[in-house]
């Protein structure tokens, strides 16, 4: 019998690992990218992945792969008072790893490498010309290829999915802008910590003992900076909060837009959305890429199910069980984030009442159980 086909369309971190997880599955795939190679584009992000993502990712990597992580155990908070930094909580579980942190560009490095050794996988190197919605084909290098599903991993700003999707969203523009870089030290920082700022939310995420990653997001008024302004203004921020006599060398930050982007729509016949063209959340919680492994684990039960059965992926309904399953863990995780980043902001009517809500708000370990079963899980698992 001739196996099941699908379509995979973009190389980031969400196309790379749906491509990698779903080829356990009985099928072909085919993913398209733009480009052979990996430019070394100086991206200096990173990605924190809860415990619970990180023990799935296992059964695809290998123990040179794990290398490349940063484990933590424990994420300290910190709010900012007349220039002070008051510690107001901390997270831990028992000695218990918390999150994994690896830059981005290392992680699709080990995906794609992974993927290259995967026979059910074919990459293709081609700009696709059409997508057919009526008959699931993808038009590439004027050839027609029908698939039985095709999954979009695309871009927010991508008009792909709004052509062929629709544009119905649930939004709010935050006018922030999020700036991040590598920081080296002469210290020690072997865990996360996030700072509340009057500028906004910072985070401090290790790479090793000597290296770590910042994101500081920020009003959009500071998009006007040159990266010298940014990088000065950073280097004294974290001056302050490290220590005077810290010896810190950035590199040069980059920048990208924050907003609150929810796409109503996310399928249409066999065409699916998956990542960054179907949800965007602010980076305060680190939450964007575990919220999309979530779904692509939940996406291969359903097709491995479906495939089980001896039924066919194209016309089927898994689809449209499979995206009501998730766009309301999605969407309360977005509106949640969202409302813990305005709680925070600098705002001198409110600075008494948070004060009041910091000020013994680590002493509720019933709440910060639960905090950490949401952040590592999900909200109904």
């Amino acid at each position: 019998m001739k196996k099941q086909k699908i379509c995979i369309i973009g190389d980031g971190l969400t196309g790379l690992a749906t491509a990698l997880i779903l080829s356990k599955l009985d099928i072909e795939i085919n993913l398209i990218r733009k480009s052979k190679i990996i430019k070394k584009s100086g991206d200096n992000r990173t990605t924190a992945i809860s415990e619970s993502n990180y023990s799935f990712l296992l059964g695809y990597l290998n123990n040179t792969d794990l290398k490349a992580f940063w484990s933590c155990k424990n994420i300290d908070l910190y709010h900012e008072k007349l220039s002070q930094y008051y510690h107001f909580m901390n997270f831990s579980n028992n000695e218990k790893n918390l999150m994994h942190i690896i830059k981005n560009e290392k992680l699709k490095k080990i995906f794609l490498e992974k993927l290259k050794k995967q026979k059910n996988i074919k990459i293709i190197n081609e700009e696709i010309k059409k997508i057919n919605i009526n008959d699931s084909s993808v038009l590439i290098k004027n050839k027609k290829v029908i698939f039985d599903l095709i999954i979009l991993c695309l871009g927010s700003k991508s008009k792909i999915v709004e052509k062929l999707i629709g544009k119905r969203f649930i939004n709010d523009d935050l006018k922030e802008i999020a700036f991040t870089s590598l920081v080296k030290h002469d210290s020690i920082i072997a865990e996360p910590k996030q700072y509340f700022l009057k500028e906004g939310p910072l985070a401090i995420l290790p790479l090793n003992k000597k290296i770590f990653s910042y994101v500081w997001s920020m009003n959009e008024s500071y998009r006007s900076y040159k990266k010298d302004e940014i990088k000065n203004l950073v280097y004294s921020k974290l001056k302050n909060i490290l220590n005077s006599k810290t010896k810190i060398i950035l590199e040069e930050p980059m920048s990208f837009p924050i907003s609150f982007k929810f796409n109503v729509n996310l399928s249409k016949k066999n065409l699916l959305v998956l990542g960054d063209g179907s949800y965007n959340v602010h980076p305060i919680a680190g939450q964007g890429f575990n919220l999309i492994l979530r779904d692509i684990k939940k996406l291969f039960d359903f097709m491995n199910n479906h495939l089980s059965l001896g039924l066919q992926i194209k016309d089927s309904l898994f689809i449209k069980k499979f995206v009501n399953s998730r766009k309301p863990e999605n969407l309360l995780f977005g509106l949640g984030i969202n409302f813990t980043n305005k709680f925070f902001m600098h705002n001198k009517s409110t600075s008494l009442l948070k004060e009041i809500i910091l000020k013994d708000l680590n002493k509720f370990e019933f709440l910060k159980k639960l905090s950490l079963k949401i952040s590592d899980k999900g909200i109904f698992q």
